[in-house]
């Protein structure tokens, strides 16, 4: 394995962006751009990006603006600066302009999960992302918080006043977090939605990288409202290329998927918007990190390595079939 760590100043002109690139032993067969989730960070897949580079693929990653060493660099936690939703979609856009300068001429595979699925989808509609697959993994669709709970009205004034870039207002952020727990018990802490296995949440708990109880500023609340109506919007639909390979992955006991139930409706919308290349895989009795759970992190990683591989194949025997250039 080669390492190549690439560093670029992030769309808020504030932050600078931390990312690396992990390229296999032989000659990469395609690139997979992992996007991570709310208050984690990129080097929490290791154990994907392993599996990914045996198969034979490069595997590109970064910590967002006030997540992981991006925030441990800047002291800024959970904030993107003014216009977060178009923030975290930029920077990974010249992530995935960055990569294709050094490994050029590859199919390019977009796996976001949670938040990252909404950045994932974000970057997906962009006509310069020429993406050959997205993957989505703990999928934010139908979330209670956003769509039902959350008071928007008191979220827009507090995101845009002069302390927009103060923490957000405990109300709402449990607003946002509304009904995670409801069905774990009631001694369930406040992550334990993350995992079933609890060394998994403890594991996610006690890293620094995650930081996962800093405060989210308001104006980071806003974006990630906005970019979830974005991701979700029905409109979103035709902005996808409809031969795009789409898969999506989830936990029925998931809450940021509505239980599995946001899965079935992403997919079932891109079926009837005449998206064919479209597969969804919701997981029985685990939560939202189907690719960290003990008991089906080896069948996720098989159905991410097996979609990739596809197309891999594919983009090859069409290459073939069209021949060398003359």
């Amino acid at each position: 394995m080669a390492l190549h760590e690439i560093d670029f100043t992030s769309s808020n002109d504030r932050d600078t962006i931390h990312a690396w690139l992990y390229t296999p032993t032989a000659a990469p067969s395609a690139i997979v751009h992992i996007i991570h989730g709310l208050g984690e960070h990129s080097r929490r897949y290791l154990h994907l990006i392993t599996t990914l580079l045996d198969a034979g693929f490069a595997v590109v990653a970064d910590d967002h603006s006030g997540h992981g060493r991006t925030a441990m660099q800047s002291g800024i936690w959970v904030d993107s600066g003014d216009d977060a939703a178009r923030v975290v979609v930029a920077d990974e856009l010249t992530l995935q302009r960055k990569t294709r300068e050094i490994l050029p001429n590859l199919p390019y595979i977009v796996f976001g999960h949670s938040w990252g699925s909404m950045i994932a989808r974000a970057m997906a509609s962009d006509s310069t992302a020429d993406l050959a697959g997205l993957a989505l993994c703990g999928i934010a669709a139908q979330m209670r918080g956003i769509e039902k709970t959350i008071d928007r009205a008191e979220l827009a004034e507090a995101s845009t006043g002069d302390r927009r870039a103060e923490p957000a207002s405990e109300h709402l952020v449990g607003q946002l977090f509304d009904g995670f727990i409801e069905r774990f018990g009631p001694d369930a802490g406040p992550t334990a939605w993350v995992a079933l296995d609890e060394a998994v949440v403890a594991d996610h708990g006690r890293d620094p990288f995650n930081n996962f109880g800093a405060a989210m500023s308001a104006r980071f609340l806003q974006g990630f409202v906005d970019l979830y109506d974005e991701a979700n919007a029905d409109s979103w639909y035709a902005t996808i290329p409809s031969d795009l390979p789409v898969l999506i992955l989830a936990g029925d006991q998931d809450p940021v998927a509505n239980y599995g139930e946001g899965a079935y409706h992403v997919a079932n919308r891109l079926r009837e918007t005449g998206h064919e290349d479209v597969r969804a895989r919701v997981f029985t009795g685990v939560r939202h990190e189907v690719h960290n759970e003990p008991s089906t992190r080896a069948e996720a990683e098989a159905e991410i390595v097996d979609f990739a591989s596809r197309i891999s194949n594919r983009t090859r025997a069409r290459s073939n079939e069209r021949g060398p250039n003359l």
